[in-house]
């Protein structure tokens, strides 16, 4: 639409507005008559969109206005002095007097002023703050954010008062405009890190960003990994933790999940948990997050092997148990396998996709009766139904869904490379998925850093969580990176 500037009349306003906005019906225009200067006003805003208690109370203060006769105010003056506390800007053109009205905001005209007034009237739709849905945790702080970008950032100021956090906005899209924040300690953040993610971020060209998923894939170093190289979080606690670390924090409006940068393998394996809880326990939890991965990708890719390619690897008596429990089973250990896997897959998307408490029933009942009808059918064996089992629960030990659900992929190239080579294809598969880790970057930070045992806090904040130091020495602290 060309940029037209507004005409002084109301009612001139009004009809080209409604000519240009073509009689949306969820626009409304609402006339008002102030008594004591003989002028008519007009409000425009979206429905729906609108603070109906506060319009209201201007709509009274301007509608009981009166002129003064101690000291005369122009029309315009009172207007001023009436909306001072919601008025943001003034506009000159309709092309902008619309933006405004699409953006939530109210538009107030008075007959015989030029200019409008954008006042920010909009009632925000939010839910209240809650737990986080995806990274519970046993003890700990158990507020989460929720999909506005300024009641989130209200909350990481809330834990953190320092003034030297910073936090930067963008706007991204053509269609619809979607607010994004970059904070940071400075001092903390290298300069180097914080020009790249402002390069990669200015870069972005796309129409529109519904979620912070969407930014992440946008802005990552490759596309060309099932791994995530920026870690999401819905915890304010995790958000505080990485930017005292000298990470970068990146927010959508509309989205609950905040992107931390860069990132390692070994953060995406850290829970709350381990910090909140003694540590030993702290420790033991997250070692043992390490052998379910192992045990995630590899035991039904180590199965197979065994059962296929090398028997003689096994005991005697192992052995005659796992022949004797696939006697009937017409199928080799590799498609036994595949039939499970996939069916625990296919239960576990049923789960997520179905109302919450249908979900638990089908994905409890569901599994339990399948796989006993599987295995009195003679389909599978009764060790794979255990073998599967085992992966199924080890997967969801993994405190970042995605990075869980790369691991959940990989494990059927596992199988595959298991059926075709045997314990050679399992190992080769193994030192493949450890090279392309040790390639992979975020934000041009290695992927695998924290696994070099050089530094002295690298190794003890990537395996174990040791306690904490009371008085002197060197205190406990995650992992930090050198300013560049």
């Amino acid at each position: 639409m060309k940029s037209k500037p507004l005409h002084i009349k109301l009612d001139q306003k009004q009809d080209k507005l409604k000519s240009e906005l073509n009689m949306q019906d969820d626009v409304v225009f609402k006339q008002i008559f102030i008594p004591g200067y003989e002028v008519s006003g007009l409000f425009v805003f979206v429905n729906g969109t609108m603070d109906y208690p506060a319009l209201n109370e201007i709509v009274l203060d301007l509608s009981a206005a009166q002129v003064e006769t101690r000291h005369p105010v122009s029309i315009e003056q009172l207007v001023i002095s009436k909306i001072c506390s919601v008025r943001e800007q003034d506009v000159e053109t309709y092309e902008k007097a619309i933006e405004h009205i699409f953006d939530g905001k109210t538009l107030l005209f008075i007959d015989g002023i030029v200019n409008g007034y954008v006042l920010n009237l909009e009632k925000e739709k939010v839910r209240t703050l809650g737990e986080p849905s995806t990274e519970r945790v046993v003890r700990g702080p158990k507020l989460g954010f929720i999909e506005s970008l300024q009641e989130n950032i209200g909350l990481i100021r809330q834990y953190s008062n320092h003034p030297s956090l910073i936090v930067q906005q963008h706007k991204f899209g053509t269609m619809e405009k979607r607010e994004v924040a970059l904070i940071y300690y400075e001092g903390k953040a290298s300069d180097s890190l914080l020009k790249e993610v402002n390069k990669r971020i200015n870069e972005v060209k796309a129409t529109d960003l519904q979620d912070s998923g969407m930014l992440e894939e946008l802005i990552e170093d490759t596309a060309l990994t099932p791994f995530p190289q920026i870690q999401n979080t819905e915890r304010p606690d995790k958000v505080l933790a990485a930017l005292q670390e000298g990470r970068v924090v990146i927010m959508v409006d509309g989205s609950p999940f905040a992107l931390m940068a860069p990132t390692t393998i070994t953060m995406l394996l850290q829970s709350p948990d381990d910090y909140y809880e003694r540590w030993v326990a702290g420790s033991f939890l997250r070692i043992l997050r390490y052998l379910s991965l192992f045990v995630t990708v590899f035991l039904s890719g180590i199965y197979i092997s065994l059962v296929s390619f090398n028997p003689g690897l096994l005991p005697s008596e192992l052995a005659m148990t796992i022949a004797g429990t696939r006697e009937n089973v017409p199928f080799p250990p590799f498609v036994e396998a595949i039939i499970m896997e996939v069916t625990i897959e296919l239960l576990r998307e049923a789960g997520i996709r179905l109302p919450q408490p249908i979900g638990q029933t089908v994905g409890l009942v569901g599994g339990v009766i399948i796989g006993q009808a599987a295995v009195q059918a003679n389909i599978v064996s009764s060790l794979m139904v255990i073998i599967v089992s085992i992966t199924t629960i080890t997967s969801f030990t993994v405190p970042q869904y995605s990075f869980g659900l790369a691991f959940r992929a990989l494990r059927f190239g596992a199988m595959i490379f298991a059926a075709v080579l045997g314990l050679y294809g399992t190992t080769l598969f193994f030192i493949i998925v450890i090279s392309h880790l040790s390639k992979l970057t975020s934000f041009q930070e290695p992927y695998f850093q924290p696994m070099d045992f050089i530094g002295k806090k690298t190794w003890r904040d990537a395996f174990l969580r040791l306690p904490k130091r009371k008085k002197g020495g060197d205190s406990f602290e995650p992992v930090r990176r050198q300013n560049s």
